[in-house]
């Protein structure tokens, strides 16, 4: 079962519709007007803007509905020229917020709905989730409780839909246990470090603990596609390097060295080319070398870190469009927002684009700062993982560590590995694919080690989840594990690159 630590949404992350310039802009254009305005009335404003409703002094007062040249809408009340009271903004990326304004920021008790279903009801203060308050998951999580300039912060409670609860007092997004209390503590306990609680001062008992739920699976896989020696057939693969796991448990292959991306689909016996497969090349048609491949669940189609040729490609019911060239790309990664995320093994970044949005460089979120060893460098980053409030996760290969990049920071963190090249429980050996579970444990497949690592953050050391014994090609061992991912019954796929197979290793519930 996963469970998620996952961190809210701030309203830092998309600015209000109207911003002081824009409100000055506005204010402009109403002084142009040579007669107040009193009453009710709609007025065109220069930038496409259009507002109608009551006025009072030339100044928006009272019910009033604007529409943006950007295609948002405010409908409520006006006070002064600004909104204030209550009212609704549409905004154009879909977020919907109904609720109370003070001099244009969201005040009050308010309700704010994304477009992935995620709402939050509760109280805000400058346009940013503060007091109390329920946030509600579209994976049905909720979490009830304080609140922080947008983060959870103070006593409150995660639940999760199997009944599983966290009743802990949080600090900027996160439990101070930084777990789940599962069970509950018992005699009226608090959670309040790992796998630790406080007994009430009435009890007298043996100290009341509690235990994190670590997932464990089965160290025998079951083979589920390839393994049948390397070549270019249907049933074979040819160093699989990066896969996607969809809802329906299809496996999306980067073929490496076949040159084409495969879908394999439940208990089928063979796969399905679906890009590529005519030859190593720089046609539209062809692919030289893939790394990667990612699946926008938007449109359902697929995109692809061309490494070979430099670009990362995107193909949709046979039709190829390159959406970014001269890039040394290697990982790729979507966040919730549409956002893509690519690393650039030689220049030693991550990039960030806005989807659909490729005529430009991209945002720089990791590295960009040479070759180096140092918190805000990189060296030789591979897969990369986003997770839900954008930070970014990346196999920093040559470095032999990961790196967790929180969203807008000026260097990095590690969070796995970071002690040189080695076999220890606190060293990695060239990782490749990383996945953040929603316990906000993070798994690396240990290339060199031949496993596969599962590290808490802040800990000194991980742990063994499968392999790690010595390299082989039986059921329980890899040959240079690849990437990873999970189904959404938490079973484990792996990509065995030199056994050239994918192996599932199956949850133990």
């Amino acid at each position: 079962m996963d469970i998620q630590n996952i961190h809210g949404h701030t309203e830092d992350d998309h600015d209000d519709y109207n911003d002081d310039d824009k409100q000055e802009d506005l204010k402009k254009e109403i002084r142009r007007i040579t007669k107040e305005r009193n009453g009710t009335g709609t007025y065109n404003y220069s930038d496409g803007s259009i507002y109608t409703g009551g006025w009072i002094n030339d100044k928006r007062s009272g019910l009033g509905v604007l529409t943006s040249f950007d295609g948002e809408t405010y409908s409520g009340n006006w006070a002064d020229d600004k909104r204030n009271g209550s009212g609704t903004l549409q905004y154009a990326d879909g977020r919907t917020y109904t609720g109370g304004w003070m001099n244009e920021r969201k005040n009050g008790r308010g309700i704010m709905i994304w477009p992935n279903r995620d709402i939050y009801d509760g109280d805000w203060f400058d346009s940013k989730m503060h007091g109390l308050g329920t946030m509600r998951y579209a994976d049905r999580r909720v979490y009830t409780g304080g609140w922080l300039n947008g983060r959870k912060s103070g006593p409150g409670i995660m639940s999760w839909p199997k009944g599983e609860k966290c009743d802990a007092d949080w600090i900027d997004d996160k439990a101070v246990c930084d777990a789940i209390c599962f069970p509950q503590c018992s005699n009226g306990g608090k959670c309040t470090g790992p796998n630790s609680c406080t007994c009430t001062s009435l009890w007298t008992g043996p100290r009341c603990e509690t235990q994190l739920k670590f997932n464990k699976w089965k160290q025998n896989a079951i083979i589920v596609a390839g393994g049948n020696r390397k070549g270019q057939n249907l049933n074979q693969l040819d160093h699989p390097d990066g896969i996607f796991i969809d809802k329906n448990k299809t496996i999306f292959i980067a073929d490496l060295r076949n040159h084409r991306i495969v879908e394999w689909k439940y208990n089928a016996k063979q796969g399905e080319i679906i890009a590529g497969g005519n030859g190593q090349g720089n046609r539209t048609d062809q692919l030289d070398q893939p790394t990667d491949v990612i699946v926008d669940q938007q449109n359902h189609s697929i995109i692809i870190a061309d490494w070979g040729n430099r670009r990362v490609i995107q193909w949709m019911n046979q039709n190829q469009q390159i959406l970014i060239e001269n890039i040394y790309c290697m990982g790729l990664a979507m966040d919730k927002y549409g956002f893509l995320y690519v690393s650039d093994l030689w220049k030693n970044e991550v990039r960030q684009w806005k989807m659909g949005e490729y005529n430009n460089r991209g945002i720089i979120v990791a590295g960009g700062n040479e070759r180096g060893d140092k918190l805000n460098q990189l060296s030789r980053p591979g897969f990369i993982f986003v997770d839900e409030d954008q930070s970014v996760y990346v196999s920093d290969q040559r470095n032999h560590r990961v790196m967790k990049w929180r969203k807008d920071a000026k260097e990095g963190t590690v969070v796995a590995g970071g002690n040189g090249f080695g076999g220890n429980l606190n060293q990695l050996s060239y990782p490749e694919g990383v996945v953040v579970d929603d316990l906000g444990q993070i798994y690396v497949a240990d290339f060199g080690n031949h496993r596969i690592m599962r590290w808490c953050e802040g800990k000194e050391e991980g742990e063994i989840v499968v392999g790690g014994s010595r390299e082989g090609s039986q059921t329980n061992q890899f040959n240079g594990p690849r990437d990873l991912s999970f189904d959404d019954e938490g079973n484990l796929y792996v990509a065995d690159y030199y056994n050239h197979r994918i192996e599932k290793f199956e949850i133990i519930l």
